[in-house]
């Protein structure tokens, strides 16, 4: 059983939860979730099935897209309303949201991780030491906003829809449009729509999947990587590449870097690493 389950996330579990009760109903060990989702998020949340679990890094690289709502002139200790409320401001005409205010936004930029992230730290994660009343400081990280696209504002409420780079916290980001308007905000709620191409419609609710039906929702290992360029090997180098074994590529090949290795007959092999002689050195392989 190899393959990636796309999982609709319910509210109010983690995405460990998931993978926990994953594998007590399919009575399977070797599985794994990319890309955490908060308690306080839903939808799209890839899951790794026994050998799909090798190309799991590579799936989380992609761009994701949300949506959200959030709430002006509330700042809570971890950015949502989960959270304990530190102040509370009264909002004004002066705080009226617009989409010129997140233009500023958009772009590659350094943001602090929050507290409360599954970042480790001592082989824990930050959440956890937060609870124990235990702070760390945080390195900022670059990330990327590509869209945010304003879809409502009323009173003091507003909701978005952003495009953003891997590592990207949403509720930082609300945070930093409270400071922008000096008010404060605070995340209610937040949805996964998309990571790369492959969209939530596509995705299943954790009660739907059991024993008798996995095979039937189970996508092929190479879907949530799309974004990495395809090279096609004839049989003779795909015995070499299986074995671990650098093979010459002779196709005409402008890309160098990391690309998706499979055979003519288009079976995927796994990963590679493509260099500017043309040599195709495999670096992470499915099993044949």
């Amino acid at each position: 059983m190899n393959g990636i389950l796309l999982l609709d996330k319910p509210k109010g579990l983690t995405s460990a939860n998931c993978v926990y009760r994953l594998r007590k109903t399919l009575g399977q060990t070797k599985i794994g979730h990319c890309g955490t989702l908060d308690p306080l998020a839903t939808g799209l949340l890839p899951i790794c099935i026994g050998e799909a679990t090798r190309f799991s890094s590579y799936i989380t690289s992609q761009h994701k897209k949300y949506r959200l709502s959030a709430v002006l002139g509330i700042i809570t200790d971890s950015g949502d309303l989960d959270g304990n409320v530190i102040k509370k401001t009264e909002v004004g005409q002066d705080s009226f949201l617009s989409e010129s205010i997140f233009h500023q936004f958009l772009g590659k930029q350094q943001q602090c991780p929050p507290m409360y992230s599954a970042i480790k730290k001592n082989g824990r994660p930050l959440y956890s030491w937060v609870r124990k009343g235990i702070y760390f400081k945080r390195d900022f990280r670059e990330i990327e906003i590509i869209s945010i696209e304003l879809l409502k504002v009323e009173n003091k409420n507003f909701e978005l829809e952003v495009v953003c780079s891997k590592g990207t916290y949403i509720r930082s980001l609300v945070e930093s449009i409270g400071k922008e308007v000096k008010v404060g905000s605070a995340l209610v709620n937040l949805k996964r729509l998309a990571i790369g191409d492959v969209t939530l419609d596509r995705a299943v609710t954790l009660n739907s999947v059991n024993k008798n039906n996995i095979l039937d929702h189970l996508l092929p290992a190479d879907l949530l990587i799309s974004d990495i360029p395809s090279l096609f090997i004839c049989k003779e180098d795909a015995k070499k590449v299986r074995k671990g074994q650098s093979v010459d590529y002779n196709a005409h090949q402008e890309i160098t870097g990391t690309v998706k290795i499979y055979e003519e007959n288009k079976v995927f092999l796994g990963i590679g690493a493509l260099d500017k002689n043309m040599i195709l050195q495999p670096k992470r392989l499915f099993p044949s």
